[in-house]
């Protein structure tokens, strides 16, 4: 009964970053939750676009849910890149949702298990294959429950496995000696780097997790295009 399932880890749903899906076996492996972590200005939120408009090309729908940051302006920073980003939003092969005026303009705290409640009954509605989430980082110090986070994204994890979502879940990175429940539970992991380097900036990407796939963790260069991120083979150094 499980030849089906077993089958799917042979498949693979591309990044949508240029270079990314050959550090990967040709990309994600379907219905699996991924961490794309980093600092501010690393990345992440165009990572987590140009996710959704790989998949808006082969018509495949995809939801942005944001936590915090409202979908406008996400939408108007965009711009910058050759996405065609305002096609698929008005085809509606993208679609933006805004979580975070119903959680923080609710004059009340939620508890974990209820925000990844309402995260799951959006995306059984919206009825999506890629889902990006923009971020729980935001969420950490204002839930009514801060030590239940894991038990509760232990169970939203296998939701979202049995409902065969392919999912990226964008985080700040807090510290890089510190591990949150986001590291273990999730699929894979990558980290987006930016730091100085003889008084120039420099970015990096490192696949530091990925499970049933066989990939390079040493640091990779990044950099921003028109067309969005690019991932070089070579050490950005």
């Amino acid at each position: 009964m499980y030849v089906g399932e077993l089958l799917k880890s042979l498949d693979r749903v591309s990044t949508g970053v240029p270079g990314l899906d050959n550090l990967i076996g040709g990309g994600f492996i379907p219905g699996r939750v991924y961490l794309i972590i980093g600092p501010p200005g690393s990345g992440k939120t165009t990572f987590g676009i140009q996710f959704l408009i790989e998949g808006a090309k082969k018509d495949e729908k995809g939801l942005f849910i944001s936590l915090l940051e409202h979908p406008k302006i996400i939408t108007q920073d965009m711009l910058r890149y050759n996405f065609g980003l305002l096609t698929h939003l008005q085809s509606k092969r993208i679609l933006f949702y805004d979580m975070g005026e119903s959680i923080f303009g609710a004059g009340r705290r939620f508890t974990w298990s209820e925000i990844f409640e309402r995260i799951l009954r959006i995306i059984e509605t919206e009825d999506v294959k890629r889902v990006v989430i923009d971020s729980f980082t935001s969420l950490e110090y204002s839930v009514l429950d801060p030590e239940h986070k894991r038990m509760a994204l232990g169970r939203f994890i296998r939701k979202l496995h049995e409902m065969g979502i392919t999912c990226l879940v964008l985080a700040e990175m807090m510290s890089s000696e510190t591990y949150t429940e986001d590291y273990y539970l999730t699929d894979g992991v990558i980290v987006l780097h930016h730091f100085m380097r003889n008084y120039q900036m420099v970015r990096a990407l490192q696949v530091l997790k990925m499970h049933g796939v066989a990939h390079d963790s040493n640091l990779k260069k990044l950099r921003f295009t028109e067309e969005g991120l690019r991932v070089y083979p070579e050490a950005p150094f």
